[in-house]
């Protein structure tokens, strides 16, 4: 889990490193799991294992739109065997995303879906999902179901160990691999909010570092990202976009011709990702109107593994063209053998990252 290199965008992308305004980003798609949660999810999992609440537990029931129990289907089987994950899913990402069930229900995963379409948020009035969760996990009398609550609406512990396997991983691995940068500005979606808490309260640490929020448009199909709505006005919120310096809206249009810009590039990027290097972008030309350089650090969150479906059918509608299967294929297999052979030289204790923050 974690160790991603820091790889630089290409200058027809970012036009603005010629002024030393340079973009970077982690591809967190190369984690167990294919996505960024991977870190989230083993730092939770192994803080129940450590406290032995793990001893009786037959059941994970978590809710969340993919990645999450993605991350608990690739890293429960070294925790913990014969834990059946239980997840709750919009069914607007069921109906439309058949090949990511498929691939759940195949690991043993029982898919339960959700009506409001709004699963996972922190709106409390519609996150009908967490509360069946929740509900499901507080009537188990027996202690064999254990709810992880990524948001932590009901379990306000679990949303600190769900930023804490940021804060204890991504975080020390940008500062380290930014070191000889002088102003910093780091680029996270809100999503759950656990990894722009946890990186921005220790990059916030650092001098001249600013820290940007990213959030999807109203009607937004960017998957990774929340609107405002499904977000939730919240405590919670106001207090993690206290450590931001500005909070960006992405619409789908931008994400997705981002993300089409990054193909060309043989970077592949989802729509969150996209939508991530479009709020990168942003700041680079506000630098570049104030006459400021800097390192802009982002991060691709998670893997084409499963959007074929998604893709097919929302790129014709946000950028009028159909999807190129053959460039969605290459890139999704070249992402996947990356990914094998980072895990593999993770295991083997290979990985160059953690040899350099070693010594």
């Amino acid at each position: 889990m974690g160790l991603t290199p820091l790889l630089e965008i290409p200058e027809d992308i970012n036009r603005y490193a010629r002024y030393n305004i340079r973009i970077f980003y982690k591809p967190e798609y190369l984690n167990a799991g294919g996505s960024g949660k991977a870190r989230a999810v083993s730092f939770m999992l192994y803080y129940y294992r450590e406290l032995g609440l793990l001893d009786r537990v037959k059941r994970i029931t978590t809710a969340g739109f993919g990645n999450f129990i993605r991350s608990v289907v690739a890293l429960l089987p070294s925790v913990k065997a014969g834990v059946v994950p239980v997840a709750y899913m919009a069914d607007v990402l069921i109906n439309e995303n058949r090949d990511l069930v498929n691939y759940l229900s195949s690991k043993g995963v029982v898919i339960n879906g959700c009506a409001d379409n709004r699963c996972p948020t922190g709106n409390m009035e519609k996150g009908k999902a967490i509360a069946n969760a929740h509900i499901e996990a507080e009537t188990d009398l027996d202690e064999s179901t254990l709810f992880l609550d990524q948001h932590g609406i009901f379990k306000p512990f679990d949303g600190l160990l769900n930023a804490a396997g940021y804060h204890y991983s991504l975080a020390p691995e940008i500062l380290y691999q930014t070191e000889e940068s002088s102003d910093l500005y780091y680029v996270n979606g809100e999503g759950t909010r656990g990894s722009l808490l946890g990186v921005a309260a220790a990059l916030k640490k650092r001098p001249n570092t600013e820290i940007l929020a990213l959030r999807q448009e109203e009607g937004g199909h960017l998957f990774g990202l929340r609107s405002l709505t499904e977000l939730g006005k919240s405590d919670s919120l106001g207090e993690v976009e206290s450590l931001c310096g500005d909070v960006y809206e992405v619409p789908d249009k931008e994400a997705f011709h981002t993300m089409h810009q990054l193909w060309e590039a043989g970077i592949p990027a989802t729509p969150s990702g996209g939508g991530y290097i479009a709020g990168a972008l942003r700041k680079a030309v506000e630098l570049r109107k104030a006459n400021k350089e800097g390192t802009i650090v982002t991060l691709i969150f998670d893997s084409l593994d499963f959007y074929k479906n998604i893709l097919s059918a929302w790129i014709p509608r946000v950028l009028g063209q159909a999807l190129d299967i053959d460039a969605f294929e290459t890139l999704r297999k070249t992402a996947w053998s990356e990914r094998k052979e980072h895990i593999s030289r993770l295991m083997a204790g290979e990985n160059e990252l953690f040899k350099a923050m070693l010594t």
